[in-house]
């Protein structure tokens, strides 16, 4: 009786996960959600986003969403306030863990604000929505109008032999976060002639002048310009994408205002950012980054990231595992 049951049985569970792939419900965790996918879901929840519209979302019953780190009920904050997407387009797709995330520019109420957005799929329904705003009246630094075009670079692959491992990603990125810590631009594996972007302005190399020479994001570091960040907590490396050697991370960048680094001349002009170090290390105040990291032949070659200012160890508003 046992073994002419047991392959009934068998049947029975075939024909069950069958009816579930057909209607979609292992899609995601059977890792059918690819690239092209990934990227459809984003291009989905921006489209109810810009049309105001959250009940067009298929989510979990416990789909978790955030906004600058605040837990709101689906369709409040800038789905109320957004009035449409702008060009600039960055997305990074991890079909292995089921996520997508995205950089953009928006307008709302006629004025350009930066939104950033990670998916998290389970089952074709979104459990994790986490997003952010930053709006040019928040006291940050940047030149938002400058985003228009997504450089070639971030959407091509690496070449097989140039490529790092997940793991090998995540180390990198985070020995990025160390050496603004330590003032030790020496343990990050920068390339000579690495690309940084925040908010919309190139913060690293500088640009050169009749007076000064350029200055690399690594020699920024040894000038130990940027002590008054007294620590990086809350450090999350949430989507790795060895095929276009992406990692991006976000993480919480703590100022206790109690720590002023003595900017030269020389360090305070190379840098661009006199006043922002200035106005940062003056109060207790936390950043939060959201930084994805370019990695090609085990050296970062590009970092793009959209920062946004909080109250001080505000929390980051999910759950987090330090990083040694």
């Amino acid at each position: 009786m046992i073994r002419t049951m047991l392959p009934r049985a068998v049947g029975l569970l075939a024909v069950g996960a069958m009816v579930l792939r057909a209607t979609g419900l292992l899609a995601a965790d059977s890792g059918a959600c690819d690239r092209e996918c990934l990227h459809g879901v984003m291009d989905q929840y921006l489209a109810a986003l810009v049309a105001h519209q959250p009940q067009l979302l298929k989510t979990t019953p416990a789909v978790r969403f955030t906004e600058n780190t605040n837990r709101m009920k689906l369709g409040d904050g800038l789905w109320q306030t957004i009035g449409a997407l702008g060009t600039f387009k960055l997305y990074i797709e991890d079909p292995g863990s089921g996520q997508v995330a995205f950089y953009g520019t928006v307008k709302e109420n006629g004025v350009t604000a930066l939104l950033g957005v990670r998916l998290k799929q389970r089952a074709q329904r979104l459990s994790e929505i986490e997003t952010y705003v930053i709006r040019q009246a928040s006291g940050v630094h940047g030149s938002f109008d400058n985003l228009t075009t997504v450089p070639a670079q971030w959407t091509q692959s690496v070449p097989q032999a140039e490529r790092s491992t997940r793991e090998q990603l995540r180390h990198d990125a985070n020995q990025y976060f160390n050496g603004i810590e330590q003032g030790n631009g020496s343990i990050v594996p920068f390339a000579a002639d690495c690309l940084r972007i925040e908010n919309g302005a190139q913060t690293a190399p500088t640009m050169p002048t009749a007076t000064r020479a350029s200055m690399s994001a690594g020699a920024q570091f040894d000038t130990h310009m940027f002590d008054y960040i007294h620590e990086i907590t809350n450090r999350r490396f949430l989507l790795t994408d060895p095929e276009r050697g992406l990692v991006y991370a976000v993480v919480m960048f703590q100022h206790p205002g109690n720590i002023k680094p003595q900017l030269n001349a020389v360090t305070a002009t190379a840098s661009g950012t006199a006043a922002r170090t200035f106005s940062l290390s003056s109060y207790p105040n936390t950043t939060q980054i959201i930084e994805t990291f370019q990695v090609r032949g085990g050296k970062i070659q590009r970092i793009f990231a959209y920062v946004s200012l909080l109250p001080y160890r505000q929390s980051p508003g999910w759950d987090t595992k330090e990083v040694p």
